[in-house]
């Protein structure tokens, strides 16, 4: 009987999953949430609205006294900060997209810590690129507290 009801549960998602692609959806991220996700999804839809990146957006995902560190280098401290640094990638390009799903992605056993390994792809000055970024959020009372990040040119780009 449990092999019937999984080969059902199969089937009836692969009657909906066309329907899901259809929309636009993206059904892989759509499948995983934690802030991370979550946020990078928000990412993604803010950056294209020019009041996207607010401090009052920003504090739903992540701890007043957030840490943006990526390649060993405080890019900022705070959501007044993170807002600052964000509106300012804005300004100066023309496309900003976290690929989701990511490549890879887990939390650490006690759930504080994040894992992730993604591409994000990038246009400024008509010049596209794409970097593959791997590290970890820091997770305090269900909101990010660190993004600690490794990012370097992808490859695959040239």
């Amino acid at each position: 009987m449990t092999a019937l009801i999984k080969r059902r549960s199969l089937a009836a998602g692969a009657c909906l999953l066309p329907g899901l692609l259809s929309s636009g959806l993206n059904v892989a991220a759509a499948a995983r949430h934690d802030v991370l996700v979550d946020m990078f999804v928000w990412w993604n839809a803010a950056y294209k609205h020019k009041d996207g990146f607010t401090e009052a957006a920003f504090s739903k995902y992540f701890t007043e006294d957030a840490i943006l560190r990526v390649n060993g280098s405080d890019r900022s401290k705070g959501l007044k900060d993170l807002a600052a640094h964000f509106r300012d990638i804005q300004a100066r390009t023309e496309l900003v997209e976290i690929e989701l799903p990511f490549i890879d992605e887990f939390t650490s056993p006690g759930g504080d810590k994040i894992f992730t390994h993604h591409i994000v792809k990038a246009r400024e000055n008509g010049h596209d690129s794409r970097e593959r970024v791997m590290g970890y959020a820091a997770i305090r009372d269900g909101k990010i507290s660190l993004i600690n990040f490794v990012s370097a040119p992808d490859a695959a780009a040239k």
